[in-house]
């Protein structure tokens, strides 16, 4: 009779598999390398196969383990559903939540829900990373996060798997942002009549860079990039001070930061969606709920 497979060490093979090697396992985990090895080498005499083909150059899952890797994913996804339908039974607000978030809604919506969510329930242990939109939808369909707010902007799709659960939370416009004083008598601001200026601007890897550049060049021309950073902080300053112009998202403006214009973009009018993601099997979870409503409520 073949012995069980044992669920933990389930769990480290799909850690394998997710981080690319053992050392990124062990990291996830809290264990060693080595400790990540051993389990693995019993589960592999349990599964009766080999299902790792270690080399100097690292680790690959064999057919074997590739199919035992994604049973394993049904099967931790029903203990997720089981733990939720325990949480859901207590109705208890507590214990650890993590949450990712792009940084102009960390401190637009998540500071302000974490707040409220700390005074209301202060059992609750909330973290909150700072991340592009995909590495926190990696790290939630990981593990290593519960709730991931992301953005979504025109011209620049983001893939969501089908197991994970969507809030919209709400949808705001992109603003001209620029030297007070720049665009003084304008109500708004056509995206053509930025062809000439200098650009303070997100770098390509940020969603909001990626959407800038794309609705530029769909109007025939590159933007003049002077400044490129992330740091909304920075990016508002260097604006204020001359350094070019810029479109963001309205909650992206850090105006308290440093006095600047903020005009309306139009032809084309850009939105940026804000939408919170769950894993489908952790949505009913007390905490993910009470997250949920926080932020939706941080954002009405």
């Amino acid at each position: 009779m073949q012995p069980s497979l044992d669920v933990s060490r389930l769990r480290l093979l799909r850690e394998v598999a997710l981080r690319g090697s053992i050392a990124g396992a062990a990291r996830a985990v809290g264990l060693t390398p080595s400790a990540v090895s051993q389990q693995l080498a019993i589960l592999e005499r349990e599964a009766g196969t080999g299902l790792l083909d270690r080399s100097h150059r690292g680790v690959l899952l064999t057919g074997a383990g590739r199919a035992l890797v994604e049973r394993a994913r049904g099967i931790l996804e029903l203990l997720e559903r089981a733990r939720a339908d325990l949480d859901r039974l207590s109705g208890e607000l507590a214990g650890p939540v993590r949450i990712g978030a792009v940084a102009s809604a960390a401190a637009a919506l998540v500071s302000e829900a974490a707040l409220r969510l700390a005074a209301e329930h202060p059992e609750l242990d909330l973290s909150v990373t700072v991340a592009e939109p995909a590495v926190s939808i990696e790290a939630l369909l990981a593990g290593d996060l519960d709730v991931a707010l992301v953005d979504v902007y025109d011209g620049v799709p983001v893939p969501m798997p089908d197991y994970l659960t969507v809030t919209d939370l709400c949808t705001e416009p992109l603003v001209v942002v620029s030297k007070t004083g720049t665009f003084a008598l304008r109500h708004s601001v056509h995206l053509a009549e930025l062809a000439d200026s200098a650009w303070v601007m997100p770098p390509v890897e940020a969603a909001c860079g990626q959407a800038v550049r794309f609705a530029c060049r769909n109007k025939g021309f590159e933007p003049r990039v002077r400044w490129e950073t992330d740091d909304m902080l920075l990016l508002v300053r260097a604006v204020a001070a001359g350094h070019g112009i810029a479109v963001l998202p309205r909650l992206a403006v850090a105006d308290a930061v440093a006095t600047v214009d903020v005009r309306p973009l139009v032809e084309p009018a850009m939105k940026r969606r804000l939408l919170a993601l769950t894993r489908t099997s952790s949505e009913d979870r007390p905490v993910v709920r009470g997250v949920l409503a926080a932020l939706a409520k941080a954002a009405g």
